[in-house]
């Protein structure tokens, strides 16, 4: 009888806790790297594996040029991959049990959209058009709920609800949903698409479930790429010098939220992080502003 490989009952036991493609593909690709450096140091057996070989990974990826933030995707995903042999009885011993991961520099987002720049790029969609009008209401709805790119894509016309204010996100970072609210402008905007847009563009297919559709026919889902590519075209057409992207988006709703006094615990909430020290990072982004203001206008400094 065949032992089940340890890889793929971990990467199956990921699905069935709901996690989302995407970090299934990213600890798939770490547990990849790092079978590549046992089998290199002669290792072939995961039992064999002790803290001493995790100490030695650590090293060696570092000493490849690795930088901080990836040396700790990989180590996160061997941590819990030994979690999971530890809890199914294949080890004893968990050996990333105890060992500390790198310390992330604390960043602040290095692009953050000021008010009047999210202003401009939300009045840049001529919403006299079809498309117009589905990519504002994409635009208003990114800086309403400051969701993830991948979150946006997938939503289906069951997610938003426009009549009470939420919208409800799947599968998002971590396999988690959420119910985040949206605001009566994004309100307004979604319902418009849906009525005048969406109604057109989905005769052709009305089993088709997504929320946003493409332009071009048969009006398939708008993929994220595509979102993406939209998102820049209007910060270009909108005169911003910045590299608008969606995730710049997620820091400028975030930024502002906190700027105007919203409690940090709502933001994280709203945001859907598992830590509230990743949003304090947008505290530490409104302090600066106030700092640079404060150095810019005040007759001592």
């Amino acid at each position: 009888m065949n032992t089940p490989d340890p890889v793929t009952t971990f990467l199956e036991a990921l699905k069935v806790r709901r996690f989302s493609p995407a970090t299934i593909t990213s600890r798939q690709a770490s547990l990849a790297v790092f079978f590549g450096w046992l089998a290199g140091s002669g290792i072939a057996d995961v039992r064999e594996v002790s803290r001493q070989t995790v100490r030695d990974y650590q090293l060696w990826l570092q000493g490849r040029g690795y930088a901080v933030p990836t040396v700790q995707v990989h180590l996160q995903a061997l941590r819990r991959f030994f979690e999971h042999l530890e809890t199914t009885d294949v080890i004893l011993v968990n050996p990333c049990a105890g060992i500390m991961l790198p310390k992330l520099a604390s960043r602040l987002p290095k692009v953050v959209l000021t008010q009047g720049e999210a202003r401009a790029l939300l009045d840049a969609p001529d919403t006299q058009t079809k498309i117009g009008i589905r990519d504002k209401a994409v635009l208003e709805m990114f800086y309403s709920t400051g969701i993830r790119l991948a979150e946006m894509a997938r939503l289906t016309i069951h997610d938003a609800d426009y009549k009470n204010g939420f919208v409800r996100v799947t599968k998002g970072k971590g396999g988690k949903d959420r119910v985040v609210p949206l605001g009566r402008k994004a309100c307004d905007y979604v319902r418009e698409y849906l009525q005048k847009v969406r109604s057109e563009w989905s005769k052709a297919n009305r089993d088709e479930r997504a929320l946003w559709l493409s332009s071009k026919q048969p009006h398939g889902p708008l993929k994220s790429q595509a979102i993406e590519v939209m998102v820049k075209q209007y910060g270009r057409e909108a005169g911003i010098k910045k590299n608008v992207t969606p995730h710049v988006w997620r820091h400028t709703c975030a930024t502002h939220l906190v700027t105007d006094g919203a409690n940090i615990a709502y933001v994280q909430r709203l945001l859907g992080h598992r830590s509230l020290r990743t949003t304090q990072i947008y505290t530490r982004t409104t302090i600066a502003e106030i700092k640079a203001m404060h150095t810019k206008a005040h007759p001592k400094c």
